[in-house]
């Protein structure tokens, strides 16, 4: 049955996890990183990232995520204006209530994966895998050097994500946390599931964020 309450924004989620920047190759990712036609048409490349979550809380709960952002996307308004914006193309999440109410709050098209997260000393193994059991991503990875802050306030990020209905959201999420420079000692993901980052951009580096905060605020809806 589906559930009949809604966790309305602002979220405040809490955990830790790691980022993977990377600078697109762009003929790839038109080809393989889950972009709709109209994607194509306004995809512009640039800095995108990978992320792999542990939200130990939020407004539903704990669950784990795995998220692609290709890049830049070119957005013109009613004014004609035109703005430059980031966009989740493929995301999933371990929890059933989470996809609900991202699709439902800030439009992002979350699908459901198994999770399994263990750390030893200083390297964390994950591994996501399909409703089916299939492999979307395995993955160590190792955090390294000393502790430095890291804050959205350097590099803001924008979403804008295309509801069911065709309106167009723009969320700027914000957070702040510990970061280390990680070693990424293994990625194998199946890419008609998941991004090879290895092939598909032409420089990446990992980032592990402890004690990580983020808010998703009330979105915005724009023409």
């Amino acid at each position: 049955m589906e559930n009949t309450i809604h966790y309305l924004p602002p979220w405040q989620l809490k955990g830790e996890g790691f980022i993977i920047p990377f600078l697109a190759n762009k003929k790839e990712i038109i080809e393989n990183g889950f972009l709709s036609e109209d994607d194509k048409k306004t995809y512009k490349g640039g800095l995108g990232a990978c992320m792999i979550v542990n939200y130990e809380s939020s407004n539903v709960g704990p669950y784990f995520e795995l998220l692609f952002i290709p890049g830049d996307f070119e957005h013109t308004d009613s004014s004609n204006k035109i703005k430059l914006y980031k966009r989740i193309t493929k995301i999933y999440v371990s929890s059933e209530l989470s996809i609900q109410e991202g699709r439902l709050n800030w439009a992002i098209p979350k699908e459901y994966a198994d999770f399994t997260w263990e750390t030893k000393q200083k390297t964390t193994f994950i591994n996501v895998l399909s409703k089916d059991k299939k492999n979307i991503l395995s993955t160590s990875l190792k955090r390294k050097f000393f502790p430095f802050p890291v804050t959205t306030k350097i590099y803001p990020v924008t979403l804008l994500q295309k509801s069911d209905s065709s309106q167009m959201i723009q969320t700027q999420f914000s957070g702040y946390g510990k970061g280390y420079i990680s070693n990424i000692n293994n990625w194998t993901s199946d890419e008609n599931f998941f991004i090879d980052i290895k092939r598909n951009s032409r420089f990446y580096f990992g980032l592990a964020v402890n004690e990580f905060n983020i808010t998703f605020p009330i979105p915005e809806m724009i023409s």
